[in-house]
């Protein structure tokens, strides 16, 4: 093998396929296996660590499953550009605090904040007439200074005076919701499918026209149960994980939440 991995230590309680794991991860992370560069085989890890090939796939799976790689059937697997984001759907946040959560830096570049008028689907989603004077903020959304989405969000414009003339791409929109207008959000009705990016929306990605995106609608609720903010963004597919805990109907719960292992984002 190209890429010096440390020994496996047979007298520890970390599973064998995790400590393969974690020594392939901090290879990623510390450059010497590079995005998109070939990494050893089963059969390759197997040979160099004195494993068998089942527990040198399993560690190479915990990868893939995990975003750091990816496989080309017939070449091999290789070095993802970067590991995917999760997003917690039992938990309502905002981007900026959604992507710090795990360790990543968010940044946003604002394509552009006009005042429109409410088509019937919008005003619908804020309970207002059609014709409300909304204000529309879009952004387009990084971390670490990639593109991974891009974002719609309407607001009733004479609810929320000057929020036109905020710097959205340093201020997160819910810190200024609460911390100036006074808005304490506390539920919100999020749809997700999965279409293609158009010819707009591809560039703004940085993914080619048709690529898989997913798209999101959200209401944004209030405490006085009052809709906040209708949003529509859509969200590279390739670097988002949608996490949700499921319950059998009638289950109480237990306070243990089950999860499944994830990298240390950190």
């Amino acid at each position: 093998m190209d890429v010096l991995i440390p020994p496996i230590n047979r007298n520890s309680s970390e599973p064998i396929y995790l400590q393969l794991r974690n020594a392939l991860l901090q290879a990623i992370q510390d450059g010497r296996l590079a995005p998109h560069q070939r990494v050893p085989s089963e059969r390759e890890l197997s040979e160099a660590m004195g494993i068998s090939r089942m527990t040198a796939r399993q560690a190479l799976q915990t990868l893939i499953n995990d975003g750091y790689l990816y496989t080309v059937p017939g070449k091999g697997t290789f070095v993802s550009c970067a590991p995917k984001i999760e997003q917690n759907l039992q938990r309502l946040s905002g981007f900026t605090q959604e992507v710090r959560s795990q360790g990543l830096t968010p940044g946003s570049k604002v394509l552009s904040v006009t005042s429109v008028e409410a088509d019937d689907h919008s005003a619908h989603n804020l309970d207002v007439s059609p014709g409300t004077l909304l204000i529309c903020i879009t952004r387009q959304r990084l971390v670490n200074d990639d593109p991974v989405a891009v974002e719609s969000a309407y607001l009733v414009h004479a609810r929320f005076p000057g929020l036109g003339d905020i710097d959205f791409s340093t201020n997160s929109l819910y810190d200024v919701l609460e911390n100036r207008y006074g808005i304490r959000l506390t539920r919100a009705l999020q749809v997700i499918e999965a279409q293609e990016a158009d010819e707009d929306i591809a560039p703004l990605l940085g993914i080619e026209p048709h690529k898989p995106v997913l798209a999101m609608e959200r209401i944004t609720y209030a405490d006085d149960e009052r809709p906040v903010e209708y949003v529509h963004s859509y969200y590279r597919a390739d670097r988002f994980l949608l996490k949700v805990e499921l319950r059998v109907a009638g289950a109480t719960p237990t306070g243990a939440v089950a999860n499944l292992y994830r990298p240390n984002r950190g």
